[in-house]
């Protein structure tokens, strides 16, 4: 009996190093910065319907844990820059599974901050060393899923793309069906909860 349960102890512990070793290969790094897309399908004014918003954002996560942070801040609406002094900040804070990233962002506005929740999966990786044991793992480069925003009860698809000395890495452009042009400051003045467009380079110009 005694040398039953020293086997199978031998054999538990060989199968939790072997099961831990793939799950830590497994995990991905997200360490670096990103751009990330959106485009609204659904929101409470129609008008914002096909809206395209992008931010910039450097993430951090630990190699051997779930947490993810990041900071950054809106550089894009309808596709076009918008000029350095009309972006605003976001933070993000979530987790990271094998095949998933959650993200919860908080967005300043011109008037207000609202919060928003990415729900994003990987689809474009590659193996690469690591420093950590088991020493390679997924360096993922494109995420893509969806997003939901409280500002304008927003909600359509996202994609996450790195970026590498600025530029992105190889992947196709960003659609957004329909997208639509910036939100006209009637719309701004509304009474009802709306997502904050803030002004592009065109437009800034005229403030």
């Amino acid at each position: 009996m005694l040398e039953f349960i020293k086997y199978a102890s031998v054999a538990f512990t060989a199968t939790t190093a072997v099961v831990t070793g793939w799950m830590q290969y497994e995990k991905f790094r997200l360490d670096g910065e990103w751009q990330i897309d959106t485009c609204t399908e659904t929101a409470d004014l129609s008008t914002f319907e096909g809206l395209h918003l992008a931010w910039r954002v450097f993430l951090s996560d630990d190699p051997l844990a779930a947490p993810v942070v990041g900071n950054g801040e809106k550089v894009e609406e309808a596709f076009k820059p918008i000029a350095p002094r009309g972006r605003f900040p976001v933070s993000f804070v979530g987790t990271k599974e094998i095949n998933r990233v959650s993200l919860t962002g908080r967005f300043e506005g011109a008037r207000r901050a609202s919060t928003g929740r990415f729900e994003l999966a990987p689809t474009l990786t590659r193996r690469t060393w690591s420093g950590y044991l088991p020493f390679y793992q997924r360096n993922v480069n494109v995420l893509e899923g969806t997003f939901a925003l409280t500002a304008g009860n927003a909600r359509g698809t996202a994609r996450a793309v790195r970026l590498i000395e600025g530029e992105p890495v190889a992947a196709e452009p960003f659609v957004c069906e329909g997208a639509i042009t910036p939100i006209p400051p009637a719309a701004e003045d509304a009474p009802e909860p709306v997502l904050e467009a803030d002004p592009v380079e065109d437009s800034a110009d005229e403030t």
